[in-house]
Formats: structure tokens, C-alpha cells, sequence
């Protein structure tokens, strides 16, 4: 493709090439020490203040704070006013010069551009950022409470302080006075903490006017994302029937479902602790449905056609110019989002989420707490998905337990897998070319578009840019863990996981401060068969720095699974008796499961034929082509094979064409016309058919048959000679010995 070529770039008007969209890799986090992060996220979150106006926890209809409105102030001035409120907050080195340094280089490479800057040696003042944390916290809980003073504040301040920080709590506490200038500076007015409980519950949870609804003009400007049950039971990894989730990303300008990903939902066994495959979403989930939402969705086989690209309402024709991947793809827009909107759950507040955005250049933007109408977009859809989807789908639950019918998981049911598959038709089919009602021209409000038509106008108008992820860069998606390379190999989730690459690293330095013989292992939780090994050292030198090593006991599933299927294996283990660390026994129960789903528990029934796998990601690189480089051959430049040198028949001594008559002797061929073949040695026969030409026989000379004879008779007898049977009582070859009489040995007869 095109997007792929090294030499790939988008211009500018000057002419020179714009930076390429890069994934960073954000392991150096993992690096730092507990203070080390804590710095470097308090002050990303000043930055974002500076540049966009509000701290990334403001609700996003309130106006920015005095010295921060994009809208007055320049950013010179902006990072003036920064740099003024740390040091009044007893930051030291917070300077205006540092604040503009570190926002360029947050600008430039996100928080990863950030470790370098802050770890350097930033100093803390009087006022940690830990006291602040704590004091919005007690604030917060104190919402629905009686109404105080903001004594009682303080009081419970200082005993946030000891319980926390049991041996610092005494450098932390701020004094009475620091106090009450620290509640003016974060706006926090001491007449409200005495206001009625009503009221004050009312301004948490009101937005400031004026009020207005959700809307974006451009592609991606707002995205909304969140996840929901999706009132339908399936058939899980193990064969046994179990709920699904459903996480979407909905592009409000479009109302365009650019991802949507179906994941197993079921309780965990054991106690609290030591509970054993729990499945849900998970942030790894969510990141895997960027990816998705950043490419094409390719049709599938059995798809109706009206479902693909090429037959809708896009662009198709502009599309592929411009992105050649879309060649076969459904009927659903690549939409890169440009803010996302997402509520308080653990999945989108996850490091790993928000730091991804962060990389890939989109801002995340929590909602309001108990405010559903910030995310009513996605909410509504989740409502019109269950009503025109689901209930058609079998093994539809209802979206209560009062609604379930009986038997449900009686009857047949679909694979996650197949359910994910009707769920992306649906989408490419119903979804995308149906008249959305919240979808109007502006100068026909009467008539309503479908989610394709409206890309089609945006995309004509701002244009699109494709971003595709290389093999390299999905890596980098995955999740990862510092480990050890032993002789056995790596070990991932009681997996160990071991090939001849991996072995070159074992004892070998990492050359990471503080990691020592550890390196980082990237994991896909779909398909854990393969982990990755990322080697640093040969990225500077241009080398491929991935290590590629197979699960040990992948031989005895001999099968696609999933982490869900092994926690599902090892519980199922464990509640038989077993133990927890034997993977052997783990993988013969993950191959024991694997063949019961297939299976069912009626031969008649279908089953599925694969694990859930999730959204797939091109992780592998392709297999290198022997004949890469080698031309065509031209047939009018292959040399001829020349003519042979003997005749046809004497190719095989002893292999005559057979005489129209005559009687063959005993023991012996017929006599043959032609040159007389003396007889030779066997395994060299000497022919005069041509002048000073010796012909090399096989071990078939001299037997019975002829050149006429079919091919296929000629070299089947043409096998080695059986050696005679010795005469019992005689050794090996003894038989064919003559015998002699006058040998001189002891016992013999010379008479």
C-alpha cells in the first residue's frame, strides 16, 4: 500500500513533510518510582490546563479558570499564570520558561515526553499536590452530608493526612492558614460547606449555564464511549452458556458506530483474593476497539452485499485513492476520533487507555458524575441496539430477569465469535444506511440522512487522512511485563513461554536503569499463544526488535484459545483437586474444554468451530518468499537440453526390444538382434552400440523383458538382486562357496 511505503509523507503548503503519526513507547512509566509518576501526572495535568483551558476533571460546560481562557489569553501569558500559582502553591523551579519547555514537550510526545523533564530534579514545596488530592476527595464525600464549617474540613484533612501518610503527615499538614488561602485558590467557596445538603447536592451535579446539547460540526470531534449488557446469552469458550458486553464508540457528528466490541461476562470462582476466571471488559478491551475504529472493517464471506462499501452511499471511489485497504471493506466509515467522552468506570480511567489516547493524539474527557445526559448519545444507541438487534438474536434474555423466558440457555445459541459477526453486518447493513432522526440537513430540516450520507458531506468537506498501524505499532498496543529470561524461558500467567531467540537473552543485561536482567514482554489476552520480547538495542541500529516465543505446551491444545479459556481450565482444575501451578495439566484441561464446546452436549446441535479471539490486530509479520527477487524466465532464452549420444535402447543394458520370435534358452533371454553383448561383471556392462560410448548398467541386466514393455514396468524390476539363501546349517554366504577338501583343518577327512 501506499500508506505503508517508507518514503510515505503528508506535505504541507511549503512542501515539506508533517511529523508521522508515531506510537510512542510509554514503558518508560513503568520505570519511575511512585513519586517519580505522581509528578510527572500532576504536572500533565496542569499543562492540559494551559493548553485547552480547563483541568482534565472540570466539567467541560464550566468556564475556565481566571488567567486560562484560550479565548483572552496567549499562551505566553497562560504559562505565566501557570508558573505564578505553582510557586504560590510552593512549587520550586516552576518558572514561566520551565512551564512553556514542558508543555512542548508534552505537545510533542505526550507523557512520555514529560520523564525526562520532570524527573530531572523538580523539587517540592510547602504544599504537596498529595494534600490538594485529599482535600478535593473530602470535599466531594462531604456532598451529601450535614452541613459544617470549614473547620470540620480542616480536621478531617489532618486525619486523611495521618492515615495516609502515617510518616509524613506532620511535613504535610498545612496550617490553619495555609488552609483557608489553599480553599480560595481552588475555588472553593467556606459559605457553601454550610449551605443546605439540597443545594449543595444541586450545584455538584448541575452544569453551568448556559445549557446546551451535545453537538460536533467535524468527524471525530466528539466521540462517546461506554459499555452496557447486551441482553443476550452465548456460548462461551468452554461450551457453557454465558453473558455478553458490549463496548461502542459512537462519532457524534455521524452518529457512526466506529467500534464496537463483544466480550464474555461472567463471575469469577472462589473467594475474594483467590477468585478464579472472572471475565469482563477490560482497558485492553477498549484499546483494541481504537484500533479497530482506526481501520477499515474488512466484509466477510456470507455478507449480503448491499452490506459492503462499494454498493453504499461513501465515497467509495475517493476512499480507495486515498486508502487502498478499503478495497472489500463494509460499509462503515474510518473515523479517527479527536476527543472522547467517557464516564468514571475503572476500563476508561485505566492508564493504559488514557495513555494511548494521549499518544494517538486524542484528548479523553471524563462526564459529570450521575449525569447521563453528557454521554446520552451513546446511551440512546445502546436503547435503539437491544430493541432492533438483540431481541431478534437467539438466546435473547430481556433486559431484566422479570422479562427472561424459560429455558433460554436450552435452546440453540450462537458463539461470541458468530454473535460479534452478526453484530458488525448489522451495523455495516442496518445501522449505517438507515435515516437517523438525529441526522437533518440544515437546509432541509425535514428530511433526515443516514450516518453514511453525513460522512460522505464531512469527509468532502474536511477530507480524511488514513492512519494505519503497522505490526510494530499493535505491539506496542498490547499490554507488557518486565520479566527474566530463564533457561526455561519467560513465564506469563503460569504460562511459560520459550524459543531459540528468547534463549539468546538469558543472563544478558537489559541496560535499563534499575531493571536489571528483566525485559519487556508484550501479551495478547485474545491469542496468548505468541508473547513478544522487545529488545532496545536493536531499534538504534534498525533492526526488527521484536522476539517472537511459543507457548511450551501449545502442542497439546493444538488449537486457538484465549486467557478467558485458561482461567476457565484453571478453575475448573482447581476445583477437582488440582493445583493451580501445573500447566501441563492446565493445557490438557484447556484442549478437555476445547473439544467438549465443539462437541455440545447433543451430537445433532452445532457448535462452534473456534475460541472468542476478539478484534484481530496484524501482530505476526509475514513469512519472507524464497523467490523474492528472482525474474520471470523468458522462454526464448532457456537453452535447449541437447540430444543424448546412444540410442534409446541401450539406456538400460540388458533391456532389448523384444524379438516378434523365437524361443528364449533356459534360464536365459531370448537371443536379441543387434551387436552381441559380452557378458561382464555385474553392475558394468560394456556395449558396443557406439564407438568409445560406455554405458553404465543398472542392476537389472540381463533379466527377462524388453523396451516394450510400459515405463512403469521397465523401472519396477529394476531392484537389486535378493542374495541367496543360505543352506541351513551353513553361515552367510557359505552356500555359494565350493567346498575344500584339502584345507588342512583340524578334524578334517584328508583320506
Amino acid at each position: 500500500m501506499v500508506v505503508d511505503a517508507p518514503d510515505f509523507a503528508v506535505l504541507d503548503g511549503a512542501g515539506r513533510a508533517l511529523p508521522a503519526a508515531r506510537v510512542p513507547d510509554l514503558s518508560a512509566l513503568d520505570l519511575l518510582t511512585e513519586a517519580q509518576l505522581r509528578r510527572v501526572r500532576d504536572w500533565e495535568r496542569h499543562l492540559i490546563e494551559v493548553v485547552e483551558g480547563r483541568l482534565p476533571d472540570a466539567d467541560p460546560e464550566a468556564p475556565p479558570r481566571p488567567g486560562f481562557d484560550p479565548t483572552v489569553f496567549t499562551l505566553r501569558r497562560r504559562d505565566a499564570a501557570k508558573a505564578a500559582e505553582l510557586r504560590a502553591l510552593g512549587w520550586t523551579k516552576a518558572s514561566a520558561a520551565t512551564v512553556e519547555r514542558r508543555r512542548r514537550a508534552y505537545a510533542h510526545r505526550g507523557v512520555a515526553g514529560l520523564v525526562r523533564e520532570v524527573t530531572a530534579g523538580a523539587v517540592w514545596g510547602r504544599t504537596d499536590e498529595r494534600v490538594v488530592a485529599l482535600l478535593l476527595a473530602e470535599v466531594d464525600a462531604g456532598v451529601e452530608e450535614s452541613s459544617g464549617h470549614a473547620s470540620r474540613l480542616h480536621e478531617r484533612l489532618l486525619q486523611a493526612l495521618r492515615k495516609r501518610y502515617p510518616d509524613e503527615h506532620e511535613q504535610l499538614a498545612p496550617s490553619r492558614a495555609t488552609f483557608y488561602r489553599l480553599l480560595q485558590r481552588l475555588g472553593i467557596s467556606v459559605g457553601s460547606l454550610a449551605a443546605p445538603v439540597r443545594r449543595r447536592m444541586d450545584a455538584a451535579n448541575s452544569p453551568d449555564a448556559p445549557f446546551t446539547p451535545s453537538m460536533a460540526r467535524m468527524l471525530g470531534e466528539q466521540v462517546q464511549i461506554d459499555s452496557t449488557g447486551l441482553d443476550v446469552i452465548a456460548l462461551g469458550d468452554d461450551g457453557r452458556p454465558v453473558s455478553l458486553e458490549l463496548t461502542a464508540a459512537i462519532d457524534v457528528a455521524t452518529r457512526t458506530i466506529i467500534g464496537a466490541v463483544i466480550v464474555p461476562r461472567s463471575a469469577g470462582r472462589g473467594p475474594r483474593g483467590r477468585r478464579l476466571g472472572g471475565r469482563a471488559t477490560r482497558s485492553f478491551d477498549a484499546v483494541l476497539m481504537l484500533a479497530q475504529a482506526l481501520a477499515p472493517m474488512p466484509g466477510r464471506p456470507g455478507w449480503s452485499p448491499l452490506a459492503m462499501a462499494e454498493n453504499s452511499e461513501m465515497p467509495y471511489a475517493d476512499l480507495v485513492a486515498c486508502d487502498p485497504r478499503m478495497i472489500g471493506a463494509a460499509a462503515r466509515p474510518v473515523i479517527r476520533p479527536k476527543m472522547i467522552v467517557v464516564d468514571h468506570g475503572k476500563i476508561f480511567n485505566s492508564e493504559h487507555f488514557v495513555d494511548v489516547c494521549t499518544t494517538l493524539g486524542i484528548s479523553v474527557r471524563p462526564a459529570r458524575m450521575r449525569t447521563p445526559t453528557d454521554k446520552a448519545i451513546v446511551e440512546s444507541t445502546f436503547a435503539a441496539i437491544k430493541k432492533l438487534f438483540c431481541q431478534h438474536v437467539a438466546g435473547y434474555t430481556g433486559a431484566e430477569l422479570a422479562k427472561r423466558g424459560k429455558h433460554v440457555t436450552d435452546g440453540p445459541l450462537w458463539s461470541i465469535n458468530e454473535v460479534q459477526d452478526l453484530l458488525d453486518e448489522w451495523i455495516a447493513l442496518h445501522w449505517q444506511q438507515k435515516p437517523h432522526e438525529g441526522l437533518r440537513s440544515p437546509f432541509l430540516p425535514g428530511v433526515t440522512v443516514s450516518p453514511n450520507r453525513m460522512y460522505a458531506a464531512l469527509v468532502a468537506a474536511e477530507g480524511h487522512v488514513p492512519m494505519p498501524l503497522t505490526v510494530s505499532q499493535n505491539r506496542r498496543l498490547l499490554p507488557f511485563k518486565r520479566l527474566k529470561v530463564t533457561r526455561k524461558g519467560v513465564r506469563i500467567d503460569n504460562r511459560t513461554y520459550n524459543s531459540a531467540s528468547v534463549q539468546r537473552y538469558f543472563g544478558k543485561h537489559s541496560g535499563l536503569r534499575g531493571q536489571g536482567m528483566k525485559w519487556q514482554v508484550r501479551y495478547n489476552p485474545y491469542a496468548p499463544r505468541y508473547v513478544w520480547l522487545y529488545d532496545h538495542h536493536k531499534e538504534k541500529t534498525g533492526e526488527d526488535p521484536w522476539v517472537e516465543a511459543e507457548f511450551v505446551h501449545q502442542r497439546l491444545i493444538g488449537d486457538h484459545w484465549s486467557q478467558y479459556l485458561w482461567e476457565q481450565a484453571t478453575a475448573s482444575l482447581v476445583a477437582t483437586g488440582g493445583c493451580a501451578g501445573r500447566e501441563r495439566e492446565i493445557a490438557r484441561e484447556v484442549a478437555r474444554l476445547l473439544e467438549r464446546a465443539r462437541r455440545g452436549p447433543d451430537p445433532a446441535v452445532p457448535r462452534p468451530a473456534g475460541v472468542f479471539t476478539g478484534p484481530r490486530l496484524r501482530l505476526r509479520s509475514p513469512a519472507p518468499d524464497p523467490y523474492a527477487g528472482i525474474p520471470a524466465p523468458d522462454p526464448a532464452t532457456v537453452t535447449r537440453a541437447p540430444s543424448l549420444n546412444v540410442a534409446a535402447e541401450d539406456l538400460l543394458p540388458g533391456r532389448r526390444a523384444a524379438p516378434s520370435g523365437g524361443a528364449e534358452a533356459a534360464g536365459g533371454d531370448a537371443p536379441m538382434p543387434g551387436p552381441a553383448v559380452p557378458d561382464t561383471p555385474a553392475g558394468l556392462d560394456e556395449t558396443p552400440a557406439a564407438a568409445g560410448t560406455r554405458v553404465v548398467g543398472g542392476p537389472g541386466a540381463g533379466r527377462r523383458g524388453g523396451l516394450g514393455e510400459s515405463a512403469a514396468d521397465v523401472f519396477a524390476s529394476l531392484d537389486p538382486p535378493r542374495p541367496a539363501t543360505p543352506r541351513p546349517g551353513t553361515s552367510e554366504g557359505a552356500a555359494d562357496r565350493p567346498r575344500d577338501t584339502d584345507d588342512g583343518e583340524e578334524g578334517g577327512d584328508n583320506t
